[in-house]
């Protein structure tokens, strides 16, 4: 599965798994700086340079400049041209927290954009400790998770079953316009379980404050 990692312009608080991730790196404009930091360069930037100054530009392997008047965001056009290259999984970093909201909502939407087309992605806060992504029909078994689980409908007609959780539903229909599954937990040496019965749900996976 061809992997992209993208690094928005919401300069992630540790940079480091620009060297502990594998795949195809891409810089959507001030995402550049994570880069800088690490000393290394990516294999594509993408930028209409609103919040990257070009001179701090050394040598990425491509450079696709953008006109600042457009429709997409740097990071939406970087992923469709992605999508278009045949890329199937999407890591964001650098996309949440200490961004401006409008932007950080735009991502989570493109969460959605790639669940429609059969593609996986995974959103990082910024600093790492959570991640989101979404979970159509079927079942999935998380085993020596540490921390908290937040789930939110993102159909009306969503039907979930969670087992090995502290708070367990049994088929339960879910509202979207109800936040019910806010904040559950993982259990210590239990195998948790989440069916999606029908429907779609965002899943918020974190750790715990240490």
């Amino acid at each position: 599965m061809k992997r992209a990692i993208l690094v928005g312009a919401s300069s992630p608080l540790d940079s480091s798994f620009l060297s502990r991730e594998e795949g195809y790196f891409v810089a959507c404009d001030r995402g550049y700086e994570a880069f800088r930091k690490e000393k290394k360069e990516p294999d594509l930037l993408v930028a209409d340079f609103d919040t990257l100054a070009p001179e701090r530009v050394l040598h990425p392997k491509e450079v696709i400049r953008l006109n600042p008047v457009k429709d997409d965001t740097d990071v939406f056009f970087a992923l469709k041209l992605l999508l278009e290259r045949g890329f199937e999984e999407f890591r964001f970093y650098g996309c949440l927290g200490g961004a401006r909201i409008e932007h950080e909502l735009a991502n989570i939407v493109l969460l959605s954009y790639l669940h429609e087309r059969g593609k996986k992605g995974i959103l990082y806060t910024n600093d790492n400790k959570e991640e989101l992504f979404l979970l159509g029909k079927g079942e999935w078994e998380f085993t020596g998770e540490v921390g908290f689980l937040s789930l939110f409908s993102q159909q009306k007609d969503t039907r979930l079953t969670l087992k090995g959780l502290k708070y367990e539903l049994d088929d339960k229909l879910l509202d979207p316009t109800i936040p019910l599954g806010v904040s559950n937990e993982f259990l210590p040496g239990k195998k948790a379980q989440i069916i999606v019965h029908e429907g779609s749900i965002l899943v918020v996976k974190g750790r715990k404050n240490e």
